[in-house]
């Protein structure tokens, strides 16, 4: 029996994506959503937020791969485009957040955490080097 070429099998990421996708993925990422709505809801105020936009802000990386994983798309590199708008709005928010509640050179701490944190599990999420 001859081997399939595999240039003509399709990829098994051309398989359709279900629309929710039940998985660990999923389930931290609602979990996080939800940390985050709870603290406004609960009207501990805008630094409680605060404080739970930089635990987001921490695994930033980590949290917009599992997100963008998530989304019921079926091409690989639309779901990577849209992992990327989630760390940048992540980002943004972030900032101007801080901007907004503390004093001094917010924007070059932020920076630099983003370096630091955020670099190590960029290279392990979206550059696929580490494994």
């Amino acid at each position: 029996m001859p081997h399939p070429d595999p240039k003509l099998t399709p990829p098994s990421s051309d398989r359709a994506r279900p629309l929710a996708q039940f998985s660990l993925q999923g389930l931290l990422v609602v979990t996080a959503m939800v940390a985050v709505l709870l603290g406004v809801y609960r009207g501990m105020g805008i630094e409680a937020m605060m404080h739970y936009l930089l635990l987001l802000f921490v695994v930033g990386p980590w949290f917009s791969h599992l997100a963008g994983e998530c989304l019921p798309i079926r091409s690989g590199g639309l779901r990577k485009s849209a992992s990327h708008l989630f760390l940048l709005v992540l980002f943004i928010a972030t900032l101007r957040m801080a901007e907004y509640l503390y004093e001094g050179p917010v924007a070059l701490y932020l920076g630099l955490a983003a370096l630091v944190l955020w670099t190590p599990q960029y290279f392990l999420f979206f550059l696929h080097i580490a494994r």
